[in-house]
């Protein structure tokens, strides 16, 4: 799941492409330094090099910890601090003798490049995932949905593997009326947020359309599908009640559940109406 928000995912693609150029800048400082054997720079033989240079003063900032528990974001930081570390024995070889044997000059500059090439890759990942997820509430946007799930019948073909999709339709209409759309938007990012926060890594929340969304369920029946909307709505009631107090204002809400058949027709499986209702009064 993506546990991130789209202004988290937004300012971390700025910060990489300010990383990138300052990283190209910092390597053709560093060489500058070894061809022409001036002192090196303090903060490149500091034994904390990794936390000084712009990147590291960004991503081990205290507000970014959850970032760094991302694994694609850890690999990053592993690449960056081992980069830093290599950089810094090349510069004090340079401060000290001034001779840098050919195999630490390698295994510095073999570092480096690693780090930017996953950078890089990174800022791809990053990219994309803004192109397919919806601003508002950060769920997958419905352009996803057809193309994933039939990806998915044809994996449970060959697999045979359980695979349950829970339907929810957020009834924003008597908040809107009596509380404004911004509360009812601030609601809507509430719960779905409270949704994401929720579910294991391997489950998807797509918005559908409106306040539709489908939540994917790989390896779970409909058993375990009921008991992950049980504690999902639990979630939903708590987060909601939470933001916006107490009212006399009643948020409906609509699901039901449903087995991902492997030759199930989506549109037509998605659009089952048979729901029931679980009502928080808000």
């Amino acid at each position: 799941m993506i546990s991130v928000t789209t202004e988290e995912l937004k300012s971390i693609l700025a910060t990489i492409e300010e990383a990138l150029s300052l990283h190209d800048k910092w390597r053709e400082e560093l060489l500058r330094t070894l061809v022409c054997k001036l002192p090196p720079a303090a903060k490149d033989i500091a034994e904390d090099a990794h936390h000084q240079c712009a990147f590291g003063r960004w991503f081990y900032s205290k507000g970014n910890s959850h970032l760094r528990n991302l694994p694609t974001l850890k690999k990053v930081g592993e690449l960056h601090q081992a980069m830093h570390k290599n950089a810094r024995e090349v510069c004090l070889k340079v401060k000290g003798t001034g001779l840098v044997a050919t195999e630490d000059y390698d295994l510095y500059l073999g570092s480096a490049s690693q780090f930017r090439d996953e950078l890089a890759n990174v800022r791809l990942r990053v990219s994309h995932t803004l192109q397919n997820i919806d601003s508002l509430t950060g769920a997958y946007n419905h352009t996803k949905l057809l193309p994933d799930l039939k990806a998915e019948q044809q994996r449970l073909k060959e697999s045979g593997a359980q695979y349950s999709l829970l339907l929810m339709d957020l009834d924003l209409k008597e908040i809107n009326k009596s509380h404004g759309r911004e509360l009812g938007d601030k609601l809507l990012r509430t719960t779905i947020l409270s949704i994401r926060e929720a579910l294991s890594p391997v489950d998807k929340i797509y918005r559908y359309g409106g306040a539709e969304f489908v939540i994917c369920l790989p390896g779970k029946n409909t058993d375990d599908a009921e008991q992950v909307k049980e504690m999902l709505l639990q979630k939903m009631g708590e987060a909601l009640l939470e933001t916006a107090g107490e009212s006399d204002t009643a948020f409906h809400i609509y699901y039901s559940i449903v087995k991902l058949d492997p030759d199930a027709y989506l549109e037509e499986l998605l659009d089952r109406s048979a729901r029931s209702t679980y009502t928080i009064t808000l």
